[in-house]
């Protein structure tokens, strides 16, 4: 497990005696104690803590999982970069070890971990207090166990096997079936207190997590429960490097990556906005990948989709497929994109005009997923959900050197493997 609560010792150079070295009894003033942060008075700072740990986590996974994955590519030389692009990463690698700053070596395990304890360690803390101490108290539990809830659903569709809190090696569906006990409480708590935005954002959430466990039925009657035009999203910003969309940052600001070559002919076939694109003309720092960004993800600004109605229309549309409904679950592709071409109701411009049997419509589910969710965090776990192969596939040439690997999910890292006592090994 990730430690949180680390011992800094000053590094700064001064006069002082052998005995003050050796004592190790140096002081620093910056470090705050948290039995001072974390008092009733300071909750609503708490909270927004465990959301902006998660945002920042999550628009890093967005982008690494991006690489690792059909949606972007490359595009500097590094060899730690072509790991990460072409799927051989070893267990030391920086997506186990990364905090929540950098973007050209985005971090998945650490930042997800950090964000899972600090909603964890909140939730903990709120529910130790009472209303009368705390203003709000039944949605501020609600927030930090549905961000809890989406880290943890994170971590079970990118990581081969995680720890919680130094516990014992986990399978990605032991990890959801700990992501829905959050939701489940956070539904609880949003419920309790009357806030629909968080109770559709834990529901979504819940969805999610019992899509990625294989109960489609219950994901579906989550999903159900979503209204029309229901979307939470990142609050990225132009002047935090921290708060910037890295996705912006690593192909438009730095050059460091590029919109794969699948969706860039994908658009190019039939100019679908959802993963409309742009070549700038420029080469990227490896001096042959051309850069093409997404225009969704144009400016250092930009939202990045955390969860939004058309996922859990999705959702409904897989389980329709499954129960014999296929009409219904065309009837959802071709609402979702007439919305996303802009033509008014009733226009079949863009509707969909394959096969409508059961495997056909399920693919084109999957292909609207590939779509409605380009570069949101949700490719990685739709490939290995429905066990979708990676491409290029294993041992094909890679453009800088060496092969694809086979890699379909992130090695539990050397820094768990090696601290958490529960675990131990080098695996």
């Amino acid at each position: 497990m990730v430690q949180l609560a680390i011992a800094v010792l000053s590094t700064t150079l001064a006069v002082v005696g052998c005995k003050d070295i050796t004592s190790l009894k140096q002081q620093d003033p910056s470090q705050l104690s948290g039995a001072t942060v974390f008092v009733p008075a300071n909750a609503q700072l708490i909270v927004n803590g465990v959301v902006a740990d998660f945002e920042c986590a999550y628009t890093r996974y967005a982008l690494g999982t991006g690489i690792f994955t059909d949606e972007l590519s490359n595009a500097i030389a590094r060899i730690e970069d072509f790991q990460l692009d072409r799927r051989d990463l070893p267990t030391n690698a920086f997506y186990g070890t990364n905090d929540c700053v950098g973007v050209q070596l985005p971090g998945i395990y650490t930042p997800l971990s950090v964000s899972r304890a600090s909603a964890d360690t909140a939730a903990a803390a709120l529910e130790g207090w009472t209303d009368a101490q705390v203003p709000n108290r039944s949605l501020l539990i609600a927030t930090s166990y549905a961000y809890g809830g989406y880290s943890i659903t994170l971590l079970g569709e990118s990581m081969c096997s995680a720890a919680i809190n130094l516990g014992p090696e986990l399978t990605p569906a032991q990890l959801f079936a700990e992501a829905i006990t959050r939701f489940d409480k956070a539904i609880a708590a949003a419920t309790a207190a009357g806030d629909n935005t968080m109770l559709n954002f834990a529901t979504l959430g819940r969805a999610r997590a019992k899509l990625d466990a294989g109960d489609l039925t219950g994901a579906a009657a989550d999903a159900q429960a979503v209204p029309d035009g229901f979307i939470v999203q990142t609050s990225n910003d132009v002047t935090n490097p921290r708060r910037q969309n890295p996705i912006w940052n690593s192909i438009i600001f730095s050059f460091f990556s590029s919109v794969d070559t699948t969706f860039q002919n994908s658009f190019a076939a039939d100019s679908d906005p959802r993963i409309a694109n742009t070549n700038t003309g420029d080469v990227g720092t490896d001096g042959f990948t051309t850069i093409v960004f997404a225009n969704k993800d144009a400016t250092a600004d930009a939202s990045i989709a955390i969860a939004k109605w058309s996922e859990a229309q999705l959702i409904i549309a897989e389980n329709d497929v499954a129960t014999s409904n296929v009409a219904g679950a065309i009837l959802i592709i071709n609402e979702l994109r007439r919305r996303a071409y802009g033509d008014p109701p009733g226009n079949t411009d863009h509707a969909y005009t394959g096969s409508a049997t059961p495997t056909a419509v399920k693919a084109q589910v999957i292909e609207e997923r590939r779509r409605e969710f380009f570069l949101e965090g949700h490719r990685m776990g739709d490939l290995r959900r429905n066990n979708l192969p990676f491409l290029p596939a294993p041992g094909a040439p890679y453009g800088a050197g060496g092969t694809y690997g086979n890699q379909t999910c992130f090695p539990l890292p050397d820094i768990e493997r090696i601290n958490n006592p529960n675990i131990g090994g080098t695996g």
